[in-house]
C-alpha cells in the first residue's frame, strides 16, 4: 500500500528491512546541506513571488514542501532512535506559541505590534529563568548562523527596542550618505573596507525601517539583472561574439532590455 502522509513516506524509507539504501545512510549532520539549500531555495521563491500568479504560487508550494520534507526527515530520524518524533515537533512549537501570545489565548491586553514583541521577550526570558538582574546583554544570543545580511538587521531591530534609532527615515538616507562620503575618501585598503562595512551595514538600517527584506530585494535585482544581460549576450552572439562588442554597444544592448523589462 502506497503511503499518502509524509511521515508514513518517510517511515518507509527508513525502514531498516525495505527502506531506500540512501535514506538509511543520512544523519542530521549529512542532511546539513540539503536543509540549508532547501531554505534558500524558498527565499527565491518568496523573491519571485507574484500573489495569484499560478506558476509562483505552485513554485512557492512545492518548494515549502522541499523544506517540510526535510523537517520531516530530521524528526524520523529522532523517531527511529526513540527521542522524539514529528507530532513532539508540532507540540512543543504549538505550546510556545500559545504561552508566548497571552493576548490571543489568556486575558492580556496588548497596544499594537511593538508592545507584542517586547512582551515576546520577557516571556522568552521568563521561560529560561533569567529575572531582570540577569538579563543578558542586548546583542548576546544572536545566532551564529544568521547570514551577515540576517545578523545586521538583527542587531538594528534590537537597538530599535530601547531606542537607539534614528528617529526618521530621512536620517538613516543621511547615516548613509555620509558612510559614502567617507568610502570614497578612503585609500588604504583596511580602512576602505571598514567604511564600506559601515554603508553595508547603514543600508540594511535603511531597508530594516522602510519595511523593504534587503534579501528579496538582492534576489529580484540579480534575477533582473540576468534576464537584461542575458539581451547583452545574446546581442554579442549575433554579432559574432564578444569581440565584436564594445561597452558602448554593450551598454546600448542593456538600456534596451531594460526598457523592454519596464511595466507598463
Amino acid at each position: 500500500m502506497v503511503p499518502t502522509t509524509l511521515r508514513s513516506v518517510m517511515a518507509a524509507l527508513r525502514n531498516p528491512e525495505r527502506g531506500c539504501p540512501w535514506d538509511l545512510r543520512q544523519d542530521h549532520q549529512s542532511l546539513v546541506r540539503y536543509l540549508r539549500e532547501e531554505a534558500a531555495e524558498v527565499l527565491e521563491a518568496l523573491a519571485a513571488h507574484r500573489p495569484g500568479d499560478e506558476d509562483a504560487e505552485t513554485s512557492l508550494c512545492e518548494e515549502l514542501g522541499d523544506l517540510w520534507l526535510q523537517i520531516a526527515f530530521h524528526a524520523q530520524l529522532a523517531a527511529d532512535r526513540g527521542a522524539w518524533d514529528i507530532h513532539e515537533v508540532e507540540r512543543v512549537v504549538v505550546a510556545k506559541l500559545v504561552r508566548r501570545h497571552p493576548h490571543v489565548f489568556a486575558e492580556v491586553t496588548v497596544d499594537g505590534a511593538e508592545e507584542v514583541l517586547t512582551n515576546w521577550a520577557a516571556i522568552k526570558r521568563e521561560e529560561k529563568g533569567l529575572g531582570a538582574e540577569a538579563e543578558p546583554r542586548l546583542l548576546e544570543g544572536i545566532p551564529a548562523t544568521l547570514s551577515p545580511m540576517d545578523e545586521a538587521l538583527e542587531i538594528g531591530r534590537r537597538c530599535a527596542k530601547v531606542g537607539f534609532e534614528w528617529p526618521d527615515l530621512e536620517g538613516v538616507l543621511d547615516k548613509v550618505k555620509e558612510e559614502v562620503g567617507e568610502l570614497q575618501a578612503e585609500s588604504d585598503p583596511v580602512r576602505v573596507e571598514e567604511e564600506f562595512g559601515d554603508v553595508l551595514f547603514s543600508l540594511m538600517q535603511w531597508a530594516r525601517k522602510k519595511g523593504v527584506d534587503p534579501d528579496a530585494a538582492l534576489r529580484r535585482q540579480m534575477a533582473r539583472f540576468r534576464a537584461r544581460f542575458e539581451c547583452v549576450e545574446d546581442d554579442a552572439r549575433g554579432a559574432g561574439g564578444w569581440g565584436h562588442r564594445e561597452l558602448e554597444q554593450m551598454e546600448a544592448a542593456w538600456q534596451a532590455a531594460k526598457k523592454k523589462g519596464r511595466p507598463g
